[in-house]
This record gives C-alpha cells, structure tokens and sequence, in this order.
C-alpha cells in the first residue's frame, strides 16, 4: 500500500474540504493518506498525523495543495530525500501545480494505477560568500535574486561565468534562474522561456539602467557569479524562490551552480509544457484583460 503524503496552504483550504476530499480520494484508491500535525482537524478517522519530517521519512509520494508557493515551500523539504511531488491548484495561476481542484480524484487515480510520469526538476545551488568567507549555502529550484535593500538606489552588480568577466548591471539586481523559474520572476524582467526538463542557467538583469541590456543563457556546468560593486554603500539581498533572504554588502558574492539534487514532479495526463504555457500565462493575461475598467 503506497502511503501518500499530503501539504496544504491552510489559508488556501480554510475549511479543508479539499483536504478531506484527497485523503478520502487516496483511502478509496488503495493508497494510505498521511497528514502533518497542523492538519489534525482535517484529519478523518484513521489518518495518522506528525511532524513535517515524520510525514517526508515514512511517505512514497508527496502531494501538495496551495499554489507555487506551496509547491516551492514543499520542494525545499523534500528535495534531500527525492520523493516524488505532486501540486494540486488552490491559488490563481498555479504553474508548479499542475492539477486542477476539480480533478482531484481523477488525478489520485492515474497515481494509484501508476499513470503517470517523473519529470525531473533541475536545482540550483547557491554559496553566499560574506567578507571574503564562505557563509551560507542554499538550494534553489525556481531562482536565485540578487536586489537592492529597502533603499532605493541603484544596485550595480558585477557578473562572471566560469571567473571570466561577463559585464556590470546597474539596475534592481540580477535574476538567476533554473528552466523551471524561466516563467516566474525572469520572465516578468524580460527573461527568455526554457522547457523546463532543460538544463541551463538564465542571467536576467532586473531593470537595467542600460540600453543594451538583455538576458543570456549558460551551460548547467558553469558558475555564475554575481558580485555587488565595491562603490555600493548600502545593503543589498539575497533571495531563494522568494523565500530564504540573506542581507548583503559591497564586495559580497554569490556563486551558483547546477546542484547535485532534483525535484521529481509527478506528471499526471499528456498535457505537454506549451500546452501549460497557452493555459497559464497567455490566458491568464487574458482574462486579465476582461476585467480592465
């Protein structure tokens, strides 16, 4: 019996209908629904519930409700232990979690048959290095963000690629992606679009005090480092897929690489990545667009 674990955005699923709606999905396929503590009023008689890490230890696939965050929240716990993760779509645009709501069932079905597919994930691995010493090291699936702090100045970031000098971007900073983070914040800066089982590096400067600016890609084998100009004299920071920030100065560096890790993303149907792209991003300008006064 295959145990399923489940991550819900609590502030996504208030009442848990969804919640309750996949355990019992999960019960009636033949499969065996875990929940984490928070979830305990969601739980229904004979699902056990624990710690976030007793969930991730004892489950065979990972299933999350929520939006991109939530996926992005999950992806950064399981990563280490390569279980595989599926979203379903609670939030609004819903790119990582590729399942529908209204198609619950029907997805726990095709899991519990073994309809499905593991597309991995590409990671980035990121080495903050502060006053010269190697601080901080982190794990990134959609980007790496280097931005000015809470003053607005222009933020000059110098970039190399394998140490070899590539230009200085003064602007907002600089935005270093995985194919999968090419349609999250690179793409709202002008970056290109990679199909996201891909393998490279996409460098996208965020509003270039520059005429000539645009983005470039690199191998998934090199290392692209983004230091902040000595001449900088205020803070700068450091994100991780808009979650783990670090504060940083003039002089300070990051270095980022392909990491030694992936996410599993389980595929359920034969919706191909351009399929999701009209769906989710043409479309959502769209409908946008409707509601425009």
């Amino acid at each position: 019996m295959k145990k399923i674990g489940i991550i819900t955005n609590v502030d996504k699923d208030r009442d848990f209908a969804y919640t309750r709606l996949l355990a019992e999905s999960i019960k009636r396929h033949g499969g065996s629904p875990m929940m984490t503590d928070v979830l305990s009023e969601a739980s229904s008689s004979g699902v056990p519930c624990g710690s976030e890490q007793d969930l991730i230890d004892a489950c065979d696939y990972l299933i999350c409700l929520g939006g991109d965050g939530t996926f992005l929240k999950a992806a950064r716990k399981v990563y280490r232990s390569r279980i595989p993760i599926m979203g379903i779509n609670l939030g609004n645009l819903g790119y990582l979690t590729e399942v529908d709501r209204d198609n619950i069932d029907s997805a726990v079905e095709q899991l519990m048959e073994g309809r499905f597919e593991i597309e991995k994930r590409m990671m980035l691995e990121a080495v903050v290095t502060r006053k010269g010493k190697d601080s901080i090291t982190d794990v990134a699936l959609n980007d790496v963000v280097i931005t000015r702090g809470a003053v607005s100045r222009i933020l000059h970031v110098k970039a190399y690629i394998n140490d070899v000098f590539v230009d200085t971007f003064p602007g907002d900073g600089l935005i270093i992606a995985s194919p999968t983070g090419s349609t999250a914040y690179s793409l709202s800066a002008g970056g290109p679009i990679a199909e996201p089982d891909t393998e490279v590096m996409i460098v996208t400067p965020i509003c270039p005090h520059i005429l000539y600016s645009r983005s470039f890609i690199t191998k998934s084998d090199s290392v692209v480092k983004a230091v902040v100009a000595d001449e900088f004299e205020h803070s700068a920071m450091v994100s991780l897929d808009g979650r783990e920030g670090y504060e940083i100065s003039n002089g300070d560096s990051v270095s980022v690489r392909k990491s030694g890790y992936s996410i599993n993303l389980i595929k359920i149907g034969n919706v191909n990545f351009f399929d999701i792209l009209r769906t989710k991003i043409y479309f959502r300008g769209e409908s946008l667009k409707k509601h425009e006064i």
